[in-house]
């Protein structure tokens, strides 16, 4: 696997000095263009996404080695005439003669492909991502700055996307505006304008019953349109708008389950996200008690799923205050499990109930040398310590073989059904016999 080492900062920190300044590339840039002006050309940049959080959570030393991780991959993967830099903090830049606008695209992604293995560092592993924008050259003799600005702006809203994903911008610069800036404008006020609504994804045991469903929050903007959700959750988190969205969508999603059972409906517990400001937040076990007793459904109809990054600041307080949402009857869960950190530093410190096994490792299950060992060592982890595991991101009947194969007790993902309304979650609710007799079918020869 590739990835670095602690022990010694000045070798894995070459890679850096390999790459060009930002002034240094733009230089570089501009005196390519102005020698061959009629020339394609291709101008990529890409910045990481959540690099804050190595350092946040190992510290700046670890920060630099993943840096010089990530510029090593780079310099491997560069052609021999590429003109390369680092124009940034964690911002890279590429030049590539003789690709045009016919190529760009190709030689874009395949530069994608350096963060399809995991960075490993100080021994826990990162799954990177980056967001990535192109513009190509010859383009009505824009200089080297422009063309820069350009294929910045693009990476700018491939990163609003985010994951890993590519944007180009090809056209003339006054076309692309701040996507950010009017992202954040039309947020302000979306909840009042009822933009926001949730849809629930079913999860289900290996016999294919429900027996949970996550909500999801969705931003249906009357200016922008659908936004992606991650991009709206991580709008909203840097905004500060996630502690109100947060409360919504936690009383929303109770006062359906409320609503359900008034209906008739056994509706099985709720998932919930919580996100770092929520959990953090001093009164936030008290808000979650008073929509508790507001709506009419117990704790163990709720379960909220916090991520790691949320907890590893401050484990003892952390496992305080799971311990007093669990007083209250309320599962607890850790989402995007074994991301970013080991699981066994401090698994068995926190009052849990359940992990969800992060979508990367279900992608990655059915390839040769892949996942499956891991999900495999998560699952008796958990299971050792009496907690239920959570498949999420399962797409394909492969998957969901080896996901029951692995043991893990419960499977999510658009292969057993898509986030829904609550309409569609009642019509299966009313039916659970179809969806057991296709889990069945699916799994016989595993149990």
């Amino acid at each position: 696997m590739l990835g670095v080492r602690p022990p010694r900062l000045r070798r894995p920190l070459d890679p850096i000095r390999c790459l060009q300044s930002g002034g240094e590339f733009e230089a570089r840039l501009q005196s390519q263009l102005d020698e061959r002006p009629s020339e394609p050309c291709t101008i990529v940049v890409f910045s990481l996404n959540r690099f804050r959080r190595i350092n946040d959570l190992l510290g700046y030393q670890a920060g630099d080695l993943a840096l010089a991780e990530v510029a090593r991959r780079f310099l491997l993967w560069l052609p021999p005439d590429a003109v390369s830099g680092r124009i940034g903090g964690d911002e890279f830049a590429v030049a590539l003669p003789g690709r045009g606008r016919e190529s760009a695209p190709a030689a874009a992604f395949s530069l994608l492909a350096i963060f399809e293995e995991p960075l490993r560092v100080f021994d826990h592993e990162f799954h990177l991502t980056a967001g990535m924008g192109f513009t190509v050259f010859p383009a009505g003799g824009l200089t080297a700055a422009v063309l820069l600005r350009r294929a910045s702006h693009a990476r700018d809203r491939a990163k609003l996307r985010g994951g890993s994903a590519v944007e180009w911008n090809l056209g003339p610069e006054t076309s692309f505006p701040e996507e950010g800036f009017r992202l954040e404008s039309a947020l302000r006020g979306a909840l009042g304008r009822g933009e926001v609504s949730l849809r629930y994804q079913p999860q289900v045991d290996r016999d294919g019953r429900l027996r949970g469903m996550e909500a999801l929050a969705l931003w249906n903007s009357a200016v922008l349109g659908p936004v992606e959700t991650e991009t709206f959750i991580r709008l909203a988190e840097e905004t500060g708008a996630i502690l109100e969205i947060g409360e919504w969508v936690l009383e929303r999603a109770c006062r359906q389950m409320a609503e359900w059972r008034a209906a008739g409906f056994d509706a099985p517990r709720v998932a919930v996200n919580v996100a770092a400001q929520q959990f953090a937040s001093p009164g936030f076990v008290g808000t979650v008690s008073r929509i508790l007793r507001s709506t009419g459904i117990g704790g163990d109809s709720l379960e909220l799923e916090i991520t790691e990054s949320s907890i590893l600041g401050d484990l003892d307080e952390s496992a305080r205050r799971m311990a007093d949402l669990r007083q209250l009857g309320v599962r607890i869960a850790i989402d995007d499990f074994g991301v970013g950190y080991s699981p066994l530093a401090y698994l068995h410190r926190l009052p849990l109930d359940a992990v969800k096994v992060d979508r990367s490792f279900i992608r990655q299950i059915t390839q040769p040398s892949g996942s499956l060992p891991v999900v495999h060592t998560i699952t008796v982890l958990a299971h050792h310590r009496g907690l239920q595991v959570v498949a999420e991101g399962v797409e394909t009947e492969d998957e969901l073989e080896l996901v029951r194969a692995a043991r893990c007790d419960l499977v999510q993902g658009y292969l057993i059904g898509n986030p829904m309304s609550s309409t569609d979650l009642m019509v299966m609710m009313a039916s659970p016999e179809r969806l057991s007799e296709r889990a069945r079918a699916r799994s016989a020869s595993h149990y």
